[in-house]
């Protein structure tokens, strides 16, 4: 039985001497043969080169819905009925905000189409689209 024990006790001790032996070798190898070392090094570079390749194509499909919605947007409220109805009860904060996003999906005419409506229905002089009172008769100056 004492020899059993010791031989198992021996082979715990060999096992625990070879256990870190295969990093070693690895590091070795690697060590050795650069070119397994760049061989790695370039694996790896084109599975992140894939992934970056995915997430650019994914990025750029997302933005062409959200410029066909844009554009679908856009052609919606390029209505001048709708714009007259509807823009006049907006803020100017409201109607500089819907500006502005058409602006910036590259539709200016339907933001100045808005402003221009909005602008209708500015009675207070201390409103930013207030263009005065266009109903009365016109004054003229004469000059001297």
């Amino acid at each position: 039985m004492r020899v059993f024990k010791r031989l198992s006790s021996i082979r715990t001790k060999r096992t625990d001497l070879v256990s870190p032996v295969p990093a070693a070798l690895s590091r070795l190898r690697s060590a050795l043969n650069p070119w397994g070392a760049l061989r790695a090094e370039r694996e790896a570079t084109t599975l992140y080169l894939t992934y970056a390749a995915d997430t650019v194509d994914i990025f750029e499909k997302r933005l062409d819905q959200y410029r066909n919605a844009a554009c679908e947007f856009a052609t919606l409220f390029n209505d001048g009925m709708l714009a007259s109805h509807v823009a006049e009860r907006f803020t100017c904060s409201e109607a500089e905000g819907i500006a502005e996003f058409f602006r910036a999906v590259d539709h200016p005419h339907v933001a100045d189409l808005w402003l221009e409506c909005h602008a209708e229905g500015d009675d207070d002089e201390d409103d930013l689209h207030y263009k005065g009172d266009q109903s009365g008769p016109a004054k003229f100056a004469i000059a001297a």
